[in-house]
C-alpha cells in the first residue's frame, strides 16, 4: 500500500511540474497584462512573436484575449534591440539558447546569427578551459597523494604525462579563445 501511495505522489508531482511548465501566464497576469509591454519584453528576450498564441490559449481559459496589434507593436520594438551583433555575441558567449526564427526577417539578423555563432564557439572553448583546469587540479592532488615507491613511480610518471598533455591543450585553447575574442563586435 505504501508503494502505491508513493507512486501516486510522484505521478501527481510530475503532472504538476508538466502543467506549470506549459503555462505562459497565470490568470491574474492575464487580467493585468499590458500587451505592448509583454510583446516588448518577449522581443527583448528573443522570444518568437508566435508566443502570443500561448498567451491566447492560457488567457482564453479565463475569458481574456490578448491584443495582437499591441503585442506585435511591442515585440517589434524589443526584437530590434535583441537582434544586434553585440547581443548575438553576448548571448553566444553566455551559452544561451537562441530561437533561430526570432530574428528572421529582422535587419540585424545575419550579423546577429554570425556573432551568436562565434560567441557560442568562444563559450565552448572557455568551458573546455574550465574543464581542463578542474582536471589539472584533480591530477595535481592525485600526484601529491601518491607515496613514493617503486610501484608508484609508474603512476606518478603517467600523471605527469597527463598534466603535460593538459598544459599543452590549455595553451592551444587559450590561443584559440584569444583569436575568437578578436571577432567580438
Amino acid at each position: 500500500m505504501q508503494h502505491s501511495k508513493t507512486w501516486i505522489f510522484w505521478l501527481g508531482s510530475l503532472a504538476l511540474v508538466s502543467l506549470s511548465g506549459c503555462e505562459s501566464m497565470s490568470p491574474s497576469q492575464c487580467r493585468m497584462a499590458d500587451w505592448a509591454r509583454q510583446g516588448y519584453q518577449d522581443g527583448l528576450r528573443g522570444e518568437s512573436q508566435n508566443r502570443i498564441a500561448d498567451y491566447a490559449e492560457d488567457c482564453g481559459k479565463v475569458g481574456i484575449q490578448p491584443n495582437p496589434m499591441e503585442y506585435r507593436r511591442g515585440w517589434d520594438s524589443g526584437i530590434v534591440q535583441f537582434c544586434t551583433p553585440h547581443n548575438g555575441w553576448a548571448q553566444g558567449l553566455q551559452g544561451n539558447s537562441y530561437k533561430e526564427n526570432a530574428c528572421q526577417g529582422q535587419v540585424g539578423n545575419p550579423q546577429f546569427s554570425y556573432y551568436f555563432k562565434i560567441g557560442m564557439d568562444a563559450h565552448r572553448t572557455q568551458k573546455q578551459i574550465d574543464t581542463n583546469n578542474h582536471e589539472t587540479h584533480r591530477l595535481q592532488r592525485r600526484l601529491n597523494e601518491v607515496k613514493p615507491s617503486p610501484k608508484a613511480d609508474e603512476e606518478r610518471r603517467r600523471i605527469r604525462e597527463d598534466l603535460r598533455r593538459l598544459d599543452h591543450d590549455q595553451f592551444r585553447l587559450r590561443d584559440l579563445l584569444s583569436q575568437q575574442q578578436r571577432y567580438a563586435p
